[in-house]
This record gives C-alpha cells, sequence and structure tokens, in this order.
C-alpha cells in the first residue's frame, strides 16, 4: 500500500530569514502584493496579529511591525534546499510549489524498521533546520496535504483513520478554487464527507471536470504522478539577511548557519571539502566572491568559520551586505590522520592546517614553500613553490632532511639584493669560493660567517675588488 507524508511550512521565508537575524523579539511580517500580511513570526502573533490582515489594522495592533516583501522565488529556493537536507533520511521527496514537499514513505519503511523509527529520525532533521512545519501521512498525496493543511499531524498508516479525518476536512483545506468552494457552500456541502457522497454523474453534471478530477486523485482513483528531486552533487546554499549588514565581522553568525548545514551534509556523506566559495551580495554593486581553501580538507563547520573569520576581520565592503552564498563544487573522502601509539604529546594542529590558517589571514601569495635546485650560486639554489599538499607528506618529509644537510652553512633568509657591508664584524668561517658565469676570477665571491656587535649573524662575501656585502642573515 502506497503511503505519503507531506510536510507544509507556512512561515518558510521568514523563518529563513530570521536564521540571520541578531534578534527575533521584533514582529516582523512579510506582505503580498494585496497589502496583506502572509507570513508572520512569534513576535507578531503575541502582538494580536493575524494572517491576511490588512496593513492598517497591523499597523494599529503593532506600531512596530517591521514588514518584508514576499518574494515566492527566494522561497522556491529555501524549499529547494530544506528537500536537499531532507534527502539525507528519506530518499523520495517531490516539490509542492510555493511551501510543501511531498514525501513518499512505503519504501523507506523496511529499512528504517517501521514508521515510528522513521519518523523520528525525520522530525530531529526537522527540529535542527528550525523551521515551523505542519505534517500528515495520507493514502495519496493529495489526501496527505489536505489532513497536513488542519495540522492534523497524523503518523499512521490505518486507512480508516485517514477517511474518517478527511470525511470531517472542510473545503477551505482542499485544493478546489474559491469560488467552487462558495458554490457548494451555497448548497450546503461544506465538508469533503459530504461531497464525497454526492454520486459521481451528478457532480459531472453540474460541476467542472476539474471537480471529479480532483476527487480521484484525492481518493487514489486516478494516477498522480511525481517529480522526485535528485541530490545535488555538491553544496549550494543562499541566505538572504534579514537586515542589511555594513561591518563584515557580523557576516561571521549568519555564516555560521551556511557553515553548519555543511558539516551536516558532509558528515553524512562521511566527506570533506578542500575549497568554498563565499559570495556575497550588494544592492548597487556586484558580488564579491571569496575563496577560502584549506590545505588539509575539512569537514567541521568551526574549523571552516575560523578560516573564513579571518579573511572577513579586515575585508572591507563596499556597501552593506543583504545576502550570502556558500558554494562547495567538490567533496572528497575523509582522510583519517594516524599516530604512534605511545605518542602522548600532539600538536593542537597539522602543518597543513597552519598553513590553511595562514593563507586565510595573509592570502594565498603570501604564504610559499622553499624547493632546492641544483644551482651553486645561492639565489639560484631555491625557488618558491607552493606549500605542502596533501599526499605529498612522506615525500616533503625525506626531502627536507636532505635539505637540512644541504643547507646547514646557509641563512635562512637571502636579502633580494646584496647590502654594502657598513660595521664591523667578526669572521668566524670561511672562506668559501663561487664564482659565477663559468668561473670568471672577476666575479668570484669569497663568502663567510660573520657576527656583528648587535649579535647577529651575517653570511658575508668579498669581492676580488675587496669590497664586502652581506647577503643574508641567519636566524
Amino acid at each position: 500500500m502506497a503511503l505519503f507524508l507531506y510536510l507544509h511550512f507556512p512561515a518558510l521565508q521568514l523563518d529563513h530569514l530570521q536564521l540571520s537575524a541578531q534578534s527575533s523579539k521584533l514582529p516582523v511580517a512579510l506582505v503580498d502584493q494585496q497589502h496583506q500580511l502572509l507570513q508572520i513570526n512569534a513576535a507578531a502573533i503575541n502582538a494580536g496579529l493575524k494572517l491576511k490582515m490588512g496593513l492598517a489594522s497591523a499597523a494599529a495592533l503593532c506600531p512596530d511591525l517591521q514588514l518584508l516583501p514576499y518574494q515566492p522565488e527566494q522561497q522556491a529556493k529555501v524549499l529547494h534546499s530544506v528537500a536537499q537536507q531532507l534527502y539525507q533520511v528519506s530518499s523520495d521527496i517531490a516539490l509542492d510549489k510555493p511551501a510543501g514537499l511531498i514525501l513518499r514513505l512505503d519504501g523507506m519503511l523496511q529499512l528504517y524498521g517501521g514508521l515510528e523509527p522513521y519518523w523520528q529520525a525525520l522530525s530531529a532533521k526537522l527540529t535542527a533546520l528550525t523551521y515551523r512545519y505542519q505534517y500528515s501521512c495520507g493514502a495519496t498525496p493529495y489526501a496527505a496535504k489536505c489532513l497536513a493543511y488542519q495540522q492534523a499531524g497524523l503518523i499512521t498508516a490505518d486507512n480508516r483513520l485517514f477517511n474518517n479525518a478527511l470525511n470531517s476536512s472542510p473545503l477551505s483545506a482542499t485544493e478546489l478554487i474559491p469560488a467552487m468552494q462558495l458554490q457548494m457552500t451555497r448548497l450546503g456541502i461544506h465538508t469533503l464527507g459530504q461531497l464525497q457522497a454526492l454520486p459521481p454523474a451528478e457532480l459531472a453534471r453540474r460541476f467542472d471536470s476539474q471537480l471529479l478530477s480532483y476527487l480521484g486523485r484525492l481518493r487514489g482513483d486516478y494516477y498522480h504522478a511525481l517529480e522526485y528531486l535528485q541530490p545535488e552533487p555538491g553544496f549550494s546554499r543562499y541566505l538572504e539577511l534579514l537586515y542589511d549588514i555594513s561591518d563584515s565581522t557580523v557576516l561571521v553568525k549568519p555564516l555560521a548557519t551556511l557553515l553548519q548545514q555543511l558539516e551536516q551534509q558532509l558528515s553524512q556523506a562521511n566527506c570533506q571539502c578542500y575549497q568554498l566559495l563565499l559570495s556575497l551580495f550588494f544592492r548597487d554593486n556586484p558580488p564579491l566572491k571569496l575563496s577560502i581553501g584549506s590545505a588539509q580538507g575539512e569537514y567541521k563547520a568551526q574549523a571552516w568559520l575560523a578560516l573564513c573569520q579571518l579573511q572577513l576581520e579586515n575585508l572591507p565592503l563596499p556597501e552593506p551586505v543583504y545576502g550570502l552564498q556558500l558554494d562547495v563544487n567538490h567533496f572528497a573522502g575523509q582522510q583519517h590522520s594516524t599516530a604512534a601509539l605511545f605518542n602522548q604529546h600532539q600538536a593542537r594542529m597539522s602543518a597543513l592546517q597552519l598553513i590553511s590558517l595562514l593563507q586565510a589571514r595573509l592570502g594565498r601569495a603570501a604564504v610559499t614553500g622553499l624547493t632546492i635546485l641544483n644551482q651553486h650560486l645561492p639565489e639560484h639554489a631555491s625557488l618558491r613553490s607552493l606549500p605542502l599538499l596533501k599526499g605529498d607528506l612522506v615525500d616533503n618529509q625525506t626531502k627536507a632532511q636532505v635539505q637540512a644537510q644541504v643547507l646547514a652553512l646557509r641563512p635562512a633568509f637571502l636579502f633580494n639584493k646584496p647590502q654594502p657591508l657598513t660595521e664591523a664584524v667578526t669572521i668566524n668561517q670561511g672562506p668559501e669560493r663561487l664564482c659565477p658565469d663559468g668561473w670568471q676570477l672577476a666575479a668570484q665571491r669569497d663568502y663567510f660567517i660573520g657576527r656583528n656587535q648587535q649579535g647577529q649573524w651575517l653570511w658575508l662575501y668579498r669581492t676580488a675588488n675587496q669590497q664586502w656585502f652581506v647577503h643574508g642573515l641567519f636566524s
């Protein structure tokens, strides 16, 4: 037997907006094109406001009411995002715009061991999303939707309970257009039970064919095709802010909400990611796109938030931000690090995590590695390269030991251009002769290690003309 669950989100756009709010104590409402209240928050309900109330009455009851426009396209994006997150619990999910989801359950009950365990897993996910919702099961999608709009809350597969609830349902909970509902009311028909008791031939003679089609789909006489959702390969979430934010550091709180959703999806898939794309949206300027990377790869929201926070700290904004979008194009399997069994001393972060923090604070171009080249001249003996990448740790550790031997008598810091020696030094080691350009005597350099009066160890050289220069400093 087919079994469906309908989830109705009566204030989806407003609840999503309030995820980014610093405080939800202010009364807020969304207004439709007819200037009526379409969605209201808890503070507005406590102030006595009701749905479909006009603006004049709402302002009289609640002078500090904050009004925002209802945006169907924005709510559709939020609905799709909710469906993607629930896909981790339930596989067959169909969108029912503007504010509903249809879930087919009969294929999931065997996996969860029954309806009750399945509902516990799903309701836990819904609670974590913090959106208000109404729900009910039904033998058909239309039946489940009709009962959900009445907040029936039926989690059962008992057809007898479904039929009793449907027969007592008012026509206002159905999909019938208002004009047809009014026509039924004039005939003394107020519930679905009264309507279904009438002979189909009489209904076909008196009313439009859409009525019979709806009743047939409600009872399951006609097939109701559903387009089930397909999971996205990556992660993409948009969050519109309740208020425009001009301080980049304040963006951390709404960003944490998106990163928490990312962590849930990565955790469910046992994956991690190496790159985030954060887009900041402005009203009069093009979006600002920030690329945040992790050399080690992360899945925890807290770790990504620390990297994002470093980039947002000193970020100049051309104008206040009204929306955020977080995109991850590629997931990778988690790589679990191993350590010695009896190693009692563990660093707080790995080398790759440190590289990620430095890149986030200083920029990618400011953090580089060093590669040894087979050149005898010091200015040509090394080359800046990318920092250690994941998968090259073993090779680079071996190279580091070789580099330590090669650079035993080389300074850690070389000047871009040698500087003339202008102070007294004490020579401790040398000379070491190096000659560029085919070992021409006029270009030869005799290198020494010396120490100045401040205690600094210098790498010096003397030219053939007995001129002295400082080429580097030892750490």
